[in-house]
């Protein structure tokens, strides 16, 4: 199949490193695969295309700097609309084209057979969709990496449902009025998605049922389709003393692994952990534990964390985030509203068992007492008590859930599988 890949991230940073990882799965099973990203730095395949000039490149990393200045207040004003930081609005009018159809189209070499889409932001809406969906003949295949597709803006709704019936009231928008914008996105949204070949794909079964309860997609095929993970280099080690001594950690020792880029993000529940590793200090004094930690900024945490720890900061590459998997007995995951986060996924495969709330990706792989542990959301005394429970194992018991991760992360996440059904539902529509 030919499958052109559309995202707006880097496709060789952070979260954009997912895009690569789906393009080099399918590429390794022989299909002709391009990527046009919005943003990008120089790169070597030839087939990972930016629309941006070099100028265009300049000008939206000033922009973006620019934006992550705006972000660090909780809440802005833009066109006298306040917005609420939490519920992720970037991009208030979604009527509003970033790039022209006709850009995308003069980066094809060839037409596809399937359009691949992901990372919305600030990049494509659903006009562009649309077109480029007549244009081509290709299905649009929208592989959901948060809600953001469902919605009138927000990419997280936390505990409104309002997507199932249109928006309007928006608590992102702090707005009373059933016709504010996300009323007015929804409705812009749902003109072209009925009118368009669009499927969605859902990495867990949350997202799963919340696509098909939506206002937008209800009618439209929704499939599931976890990410994959390279089993070449998320995997376990037999022995891993040297890759614990490239952190500074000793040998004997418990650790627990946790890490995000955005460490201060609400939704990514560092508070909660902060709350549960205090709890479990206090009910064993005597617990040995590092913590071994990955991310931009500690800054906001460092001076509570009641045990030992190794910041690392981020870490540059798939192999190097690998090695922190492999160096940790346990990866804690004190997410509170995420779609993922994708880090379960490669700590599954790497053999490393998870300590998470019960959301997100968790509850599709964190299989309590064999792959790991599940806490009540947001009950830190009960995360705590996970974690306890984790450092109570034996070496015997330890082993047995790693294996069974490893086996786990084989069966659902391995790259073949990927495109295995990647096929199914691209070739046969299943």
């Amino acid at each position: 199949m030919n499958i052109l890949i559309l995202t707006s991230n880097n496709p060789y940073k952070n979260s954009g490193i997912i895009a690569y990882n789906l393009y080099k799965s399918l590429k390794e099973k022989e299909h002709l695969v391009t990527i046009i990203v919005a943003e990008h730095e120089k790169h070597i395949e030839e087939d990972i295309i930016s629309i941006n000039s070099s100028l265009d490149i300049l000008i939206h990393k000033i922009k973006r700097k620019s934006r992550k200045i705006i972000k660090s207040i909780f809440s802005f004003k833009k066109k006298g609309i306040k917005l609420n930081n939490i519920y992720a609005i970037n991009d208030y009018d979604n009527s509003k084209q970033n790039y022209s159809t006709k850009s995308i189209l003069r980066k094809l070499k060839t037409k596809p057979d399937a359009i691949l889409y992901l990372f919305p932001n600030k990049f494509l809406n659903l006009e562009n969709l649309y077109e480029l969906n007549k244009a081509t003949g290709a299905p649009i295949y929208w592989y959901l990496m948060d809600p953001a597709a469902l919605t009138g803006g927000c990419h997280y709704f936390w505990d409104c449902n309002r997507y199932i019936t249109g928006c309007g009231k928006c608590p992102g928008m702090y707005s009373n009025d059933v016709n504010d914008q996300s009323a007015l996105n929804i409705e812009f949204k749902k003109k072209y998605i009925d009118k368009t070949d669009i499927h969605l794909l859902a990495g867990t079964e949350r997202l799963l049922k919340q696509s098909k309860e939506s206002l937008l997609f209800k009618s439209k095929p929704v499939h599931k389709l976890m990410l994959p993970v390279d089993d070449k280099v998320f995997k376990p080690l037999i022995n891993n003393n040297n890759v614990r001594s490239q952190f500074d950690i000793p040998n004997g020792i418990k650790v627990l692994f946790f890490g995000s880029t955005f460490i201060e993000e609400i939704r990514k529940g560092m508070s909660y952990l902060v709350k549960a590793l205090k709890f479990v200090q206090e009910q064993n004094k005597d617990l040995e534990l590092i913590l071994l930690i990955a991310g931009n900024n500690i800054d906001s945490i460092k001076a509570e964390l009641p045990f030992e720890y190794r910041y690392v900061n981020m870490l540059k590459n798939n192999e190097e985030l690998a090695s922190a998997f492999q160096a940790a007995d346990f990866y804690i995951c004190p997410s509170i509203e995420d779609a993922g986060p994708f880090m379960i996924n490669q700590s599954v495969m790497s053999g490393t068992p998870v300590i998470s709330f019960e959301m997100g990706i968790a509850n599709d792989l964190v299989i309590p007492n064999r792959t790991g542990f599940l806490a009540e959301l947001k009950n830190t005394n009960d995360l705590g008590n996970k974690i306890i429970e984790a450092m109570s194992l034996n070496d015997k018991e330890l082993l047995e859930m790693s294996t069974n991760c490893r086996n786990l992360g084989l069966e659902l996440l391995s790259q073949s599988v990927f495109v295995a059904n990647v096929e199914k539902i691209f070739i046969n529509k299943q």
